[in-house]
């Protein structure tokens, strides 16, 4: 399949400098013969032209070629014309990281610094002094050329984070979908029968025993509340909210229960992104639900730690702790952690204490 060519104004402006291959052509300073000299001055605007307009075109093996002669003909124009016509190796300070997508390790970035040594030796033999500026116009090239590796080695990176965030969002999509079924499920089935079951009943009594269908109406009035603020707190699950305001959110609630709640470090997790941040507010979110509903804690502290490596959420409360910790059962959490590529440890600590290790790698 033919590649469409893409031409935009810095392919264009690069012709520039062609100059200086041409003017040689007018000022006759070639040490050689002047028809030698077209022949190669035209093999080089060829190789030239080639590895600037044809890149999305041709196979990786044609560009090699096209390159390797690129370089010939520098040797070539340093011999026979002067040793500053090798700074076209600034054009391959760009043509290799972002035309041709090589690496440091290829065979083109290779190419590139045998040809400078050849070009070094050349110069030394001719112009000894040229020689010396010459080398540090080439270790001036390779920092850039290196400096542009690394751009797109970055560059790289960041669309494969991208593409690795867009599969986790999915995944946390999926398991939001999942839970928030199986919580309605849980939720609202057991409570439309109920309703159901009570109000035949109520049906059934109204007539021979008002008292009777007046309690169990009340208990349905009572039931479906207490549905409604079950499904309220579903949906309160589902709204995105940075880990520093839950943090501050879940604070006022346990004040609110006279319970202690001190939390460090809570910025730590702005080097996160925005959906990772709201998994460790799910996580800290159920984690201080199980404390409140079985710790008998009267005191909660919390705490981020940032390592070089990992990211640590700890939880500590002064509650009553478990017996046996390998029993302990958070399904919940353990799932969000593995959404994280982190690991869940718990132990006890005059209370229980709870441990996420997040790695850095997964920060942004």
């Amino acid at each position: 399949m033919i590649k469409r060519l893409n031409v935009g104004f810095l392919e264009l402006s690069s012709l520039v400098y062609l100059i200086f291959a041409i003017t040689p052509l007018f000022t006759m300073e070639i040490n050689g013969d002047y028809w030698i000299y077209v022949i190669i001055f035209i093999i080089f605007v060829i190789s030239y032209c080639t590895l600037l307009f044809l890149f999305t075109v041709l196979s990786k093996h044609w560009l090699m070629l096209s390159l390797l002669i690129h370089y010939l003909c520098i040797i070539y124009f340093v011999y026979n014309v002067s040793p500053y016509m090798s700074l076209y190796f600034f054009f391959s300070a760009f043509a290799l990281p972002f035309l041709l997508k090589v690496t440091i390790k290829s065979l083109a970035f290779t190419l590139m610094l045998l040809t400078m040594i050849s070009c070094l030796i050349i110069t030394w033999f001719s112009e000894y002094d040229t020689a010396l500026m010459l080398f540090v116009y080439y270790l001036v090239i390779l920092m850039i050329t290196i400096s542009n590796f690394k751009r797109v080695e970055t560059s790289k990176l960041k669309i494969k984070m991208n593409e690795k965030n867009a599969q986790i969002n999915m995944l946390i999509a999926e398991q939001e979908r999942t839970r928030i079924a199986q919580d309605l499920h849980d939720t609202l089935g057991h409570v439309f029968a109920s309703i159901s079951l009570k109000s035949e009943l109520a049906a059934k009594l109204v007539t021979n025993k008002p008292d009777k269908a007046i309690e169990e109406m009340t208990a349905v009035n009572r039931i479906s509340k207490d549905s409604l603020n079950k499904v309220r707190s579903i949906i309160n699950d589902l709204k995105i909210s940075s880990f520093k305001e839950e943090v501050d959110t879940v604070g006022n609630m346990l004040r609110e229960a006279n319970l202690t709640f001190e939390f460090s470090n809570a910025e730590y997790a702005e080097k996160l992104s925005t959906t990772r941040q709201s998994i460790m507010a799910m996580i800290l979110r159920e984690a201080i639900n199980n404390i409140v509903k079985h710790a008998q804690a009267t005191k909660i502290e919390g705490q981020i730690q940032l390592g070089d490596k990992e990211l640590k959420l700890i939880i500590k409360d002064d509650g009553v702790g478990v017996d046996d910790v390998e029993q302990l059962e958070l399904k919940s959490i353990q799932e969000r952690v593995n959404i994280l590529n982190g690991t869940l440890i718990t132990y006890n600590d005059e209370g229980l204490c709870i441990e996420v290790l997040i790695p850095r790698s997964v920060e942004q």
